[in-house]
């Protein structure tokens, strides 16, 4: 299955990583994230301490401690709890390199709170900067004597003395820190130096003891996980981390350690449940690192599957889209398309034949290829209903045991023609088509075939390297649209190349749902729902512009519910956004309640249901379909 999530921002360099509304990381230009976007942050923020405090950590963290002084001097006004407003302004303060404005914020907190060991650390931190190595370790003690498990007084101590005794000396100062009253965070270190020094019982008998620990429960958890991971102990996983890891609670790389155990132990249809679960907690934060996992679990659950038997010679059908993809599980929705006058033609696009490509059954993930022969077909017959005065339908071949076929040679015109009924013939035109592939260059040739006259009337064709799909793509529409009754010259007027490349390739993904849920694919052959569907979201958030990019990704969620997948219920942030931002009168908006239902968000339909109602006036198509919705529950 093809990544859906190929680049969509600025090539990488001077920029900084952020979530937009929909949950997509994206790419900005440091000036223009530090002009415009931050201090938006921090004024939406403002009241808040803990968010406020977040957005600072954040901006320090991409080096914009000077632009950050004042948020910072607000938040230590603001906020209730002196300890976190003052250490967050004096690391703002250092950072921004006013040394001695940092000093006299923890000198304030230390009178405040004259027994914190944050104001000792931060301390610390000002003299290490000022090189006073002596001074930073002292003040690192005393933070330890009022607190042994301070996470950062562990760790500058552990840096400070490991600079001056080195390796040999490194259990000596752990063993020195763990000798502290209530000393556990020391021993979390000590089992990692275990782990490193193949001590592994040592290491597994103090995460036993530490994740039971009601205190450092939490800490251990993590630090167990990563430490694990990283000595490729996926065993000790399973049987220490697993159990106790919530989705939701604990931190992320917790989860992405128990997957990859998972994964190594071929426990998919745990590693599926869990991978659910953390797309939908943390699917907008890991994202990149969630993403393997999926084919991962598909490849293996696909892999105990039986092979399919397939007779020598296997009988081959058309599976018939007579409606846009995007109509499809969105209850029969005539009214987003435009009405045809009487007269107007049917136009068949078959899929492509791949010149020398014997007939076969893709029954694992496919190659692009095939997938390629159903992109071009569907594409020009949704252009066909939406820009023309015709019909269009796409005719895509199956095997009987269910399955894609490629051809090797065209469809035989006539032989489709004559299984049209007479009225269907006389009034329709017919497209066949052949891929040509020559190492990376690609050539579509296409033929308009009139099955009243038994001729063909015209030819288009294209041709490219594999990047170029969409220009190629944007020239047969070109080429075609004067031959089926479409404007001489006619390009859409929204969408560059890389957006139809995407859409195309969405298409035919989407493809294998609707033939799925028609029952011409077994349910447990579908693969890669998951990347189908951020697809589809990924192409219709590409451009906006282009509506119907929406209803695409709409439709492919609602096909996913119908086939008892729990993919939509990931989707939940971005369509309840996406049906935020659509005005009453928008076609999205109208058609909302079933995505809306998928993702189980019926309840943001109902709070709008009136003012959409109202906006569409009455119109009898869109009445009569969101009744036939409503009631199919």
């Amino acid at each position: 299955m093809s990544d859906p999530n190929q680049p969509l921002q600025p090539p990488p360099g001077d920029f900084v990583e952020a979530t937009d509304a929909f949950g997509r990381r994206v790419r900005l230009g440091r000036d223009d994230y530090r002009k415009r976007v931050l201090p938006d942050l921090l004024k939406a923020h403002g009241n808040d301490p803990a968010q406020l405090t977040a957005v600072i950590m954040q901006g320090l963290q991409h080096g914009f401690a000077k632009d950050l002084v004042q948020a910072a001097n607000r938040l230590a006004a603001l906020d209730p709890e002196p300890e976190r407003g003052l250490s967050v302004l004096s690391v703002v303060q250092r950072d921004a390199g006013d040394l001695d404005a940092a000093q006299f914020t923890l000198d304030e907190l230390q009178q405040k709170r004259p027994d914190s060991a944050a104001a000792r650390v931060g301390k610390a931190m000002l003299a290490q900067q000022r090189g006073d190595r002596a001074r930073a370790e002292e003040l690192l003690w005393e933070a330890l004597q009022l607190d042994p498990n301070h996470p950062d007084a562990v760790h500058g101590y552990l840096q400070v003395r490991l600079a001056v005794v080195g390796d040999d000396g490194h259990r000596a100062e752990l063993d020195r820190l763990a000798s502290l009253p209530n000393a556990w965070r020391a021993g979390l270190w000590r089992a990692r130096l275990d782990l490193q020094q193949g001590k592994v019982d040592d290491a597994v008998a103090a995460y036993r003891q530490l994740l039971d620990g009601e205190d450092s429960a939490r800490d251990a958890l993590l630090m167990a996980a990563t430490d694990l991971a990283n000595a490729g102990k996926h065993e000790l996983i399973g049987e220490l981390v697993a159990p106790r890891f919530v989705p939701g609670r604990d931190h992320p790389q917790i989860g992405l350690a128990v997957l990859h155990q998972l994964a190594a132990s071929k426990q998919h249809r745990q590693g599926a449940e869990l991978l659910h679960r953390m797309h939908l907690h943390y699917g907008h934060v890991v994202a990149e690192q969630l993403r393997p996992f999926t084919a991962e679990f598909d490849r293996q659950r696909l892999a105990e599957l039986p092979a399919l038997t397939m007779p020598a010679e296997p009988r081959v059908g058309m599976f018939r889209l007579e409606w846009p993809a995007f109509c499809s599980a969105l209850g029969d929705p005539r009214w987003l398309l435009p009405n045809k006058a009487e007269g107007h033609k049917q136009v068949l696009f078959v899929a492509l034949a791949i010149e020398g490509q014997s007939e076969g059954v893709h029954a694992g993930p496919e190659e692009d290829f095939g997938r390629l022969t159903r992109a071009v077909p569907m594409f020009l017959a949704e252009h066909v209903w939406l820009t023309t005065p015709h019909r269009g339908t796409a005719l895509l071949p199956l095997t009987e045991p269910g399955g894609w076929a490629v051809m090797g040679r065209p469809w035989p015109e006539d032989q489709i023609a004559a299984q049209l009924g007479d009225d269907e013939r006389g009034s329709a035109l017919l497209v066949t088509g052949m891929l040509r592939i020559d190492g990376a260059e690609r050539r579509i040739d296409l033929w308009v075939y009139d099955p009243t006259t038994r001729q063909r009337i015209g030819h288009a064709a294209t041709s490219g390297p594999a990047t170029e799909f969409g220009r190629m793509l944007l020239q047969l529409l070109t080429e075609l649209w004067p031959l089926l009754g479409g404007e001489t010259g006619y390009r859409p007027a929204v969408g560059d190349e890389a957006f139809w490349h995407r859409y195309a390739d969405g298409l035919g993904q989407h493809a294998a749902l609707v033939v799925t849920r028609a029952g011409a694919m077994p349910r447990d052959r579908l693969y890669g729902e998951r990347y189908i569907a951020q697809w589809l979201q990924a192409a219709a958030l590409q451009e906006p512009r282009w509506q119907p990019g929406f209803w695409l990704y709409a439709s492919a969620l609602c096909l996913l519910q119908e086939l008892g997948s729990n993919v939509p219920q990931e989707h939940a942030r971005v369509v309840g956004e996406l049906f935020r931002q659509s005005p009453p009168q928008s076609p999205f908006a109208r058609l909302a309640l079933l995505p809306l239902r998928a993702v189980g968000l019926e309840a943001y339909w109902q709070a709008r249901r009136d003012e959409i109602v109202q906006a569409a006036g009455g119109d009898p198509g869109y009445t009569a379909w969101l009744e036939r919705a409503e009631s199919a529950k």
